[in-house]
């Protein structure tokens, strides 16, 4: 698991959770929309050559996403996650990375340089940044601009996706945390947004996002996310 040292106990703690999650993965019945098919590669018109770009779904469907992840590890070859820099993203990090995933560690709150360092090397590697769209600690279902800046920064595409799982447990978390039951039907919706959509006007240097027009941006990715959950911000 990279450079860092662990405990036994927390090498065996890492294992175990590991192996549940693995397990947990293959139980879920998947009901995927046309289009998280082509995404996820199952169909002949796929997307796999065009995998870059960010990866965006809601805080509370973090665990959902892991477990697809896992369900589909080699169409998730060229991934990178963006984890918070506290304790229990540290859990969470080691948690991806010993299920072959890299990590970029960070958020806007807290080693925004580092995050920003790590998610530069990523895409310049032609990766998949994936992140909550509402940020570490909410306000729940209301998007951070800081996709918006970073895909119009790299020109590369932002992917939306949702997951809703017919039986779940709610942790008492601010996002009430989601970790579907066993054998539970999962609905996959998936939705793309090009940088092309924002129609925004170009600065002179032609890389730095005009101010007035971030509010213009993010409204088009609340769009297209509703379309493909039927959530709003605070509900």
């Amino acid at each position: 698991m990279g450079s860092t040292k662990l405990t036994w106990s927390k090498k065996t703690t890492i294992e175990i959770v590991y192996i549940f999650f693995s397990i947990l993965a293959k139980t879920l019945r998947l009901e995927m929309s046309k289009s998280a098919q082509n995404f996820f590669g199952l169909t002949k018109v796929s997307i796999n050559g065009n995998k870059i770009g960010f990866f965006l779904f809601w805080h509370n469907r973090l665990l959902l996403v892991f477990l697809i992840m896992l369900r589909y590890r080699r169409q998730f070859d060229g991934f990178s996650v963006l984890v918070s820099a506290n304790k229990d993203g540290d859990w969470f990090s080691l948690l991806l990375e010993r299920s072959g995933y890299k990590t970029i560690r960070g958020s806007a709150n807290k080693k925004s340089l580092q995050a920003l360092k790590g998610i530069h090397k990523a895409i310049k590697q032609e990766n998949i940044v994936g992140y909550a769209a509402d940020g570490p600690t909410g306000p729940i279902y209301e998007f951070k601009p800081g996709a918006v800046f970073l895909s119009y920064k790299y020109k590369v595409p932002i992917h939306l996706i949702h997951l809703e799982a017919n039986n779940s447990i709610r942790f008492p978390t601010w996002d009430k945390l989601i970790l579907p039951l066993p054998f539970s039907k999962v609905n996959v919706k998936y939705a793309i947004v090009n940088t092309d959509s924002f129609n925004l006007k170009k600065t002179i240097s032609g890389t730095m996002l005009p101010k007035q027009n971030l509010g213009k941006a993010v409204n088009i990715l609340k769009k297209e996310m509703s379309l493909i959950t039927g959530l709003k911000a605070g509900h």
